[in-house]
């Protein structure tokens, strides 16, 4: 990793200028990894080895607090019927409506 991207606001920023993540990022591209810090609701990032935008977080968003089904899953399909079902196991998921 090792590269250092200087973000320069193009006006003044503030913390009311909303959330921010943070993490590893990944160049679809050209492959090049690193650490990123983006405003909430930014897809793609700017890649700083090949200059495209093709960047994305490597990890998923995360809640403090996620349901997991009893084979420690966290993955579900939720159907058009608002029926949950693990995709690893296949158990029907209730409780959460």
């Amino acid at each position: 990793m090792g590269d250092v991207v200087e973000l320069k606001p193009s006006r003044s920023t503030s913390d009311e200028d909303g959330p921010h993540l943070s993490g590893q990022a990944v160049c679809v591209a050209c492959r090049h990894k690193w650490e990123a810090v983006a405003p909430v609701g930014v897809v793609h990032l700017e890649c700083p080895s090949c200059r495209r935008m093709w960047g994305e977080f490597k990890n998923p968003v995360e809640p403090d607090e996620a349901w997991a089904c009893h084979c420690g899953n966290q993955l579900f399909f939720i159907k058009r019927d608002q029926t949950i079902l693990c995709r690893k196991c296949g158990d029907l998921q209730t409780g959460w409506f």
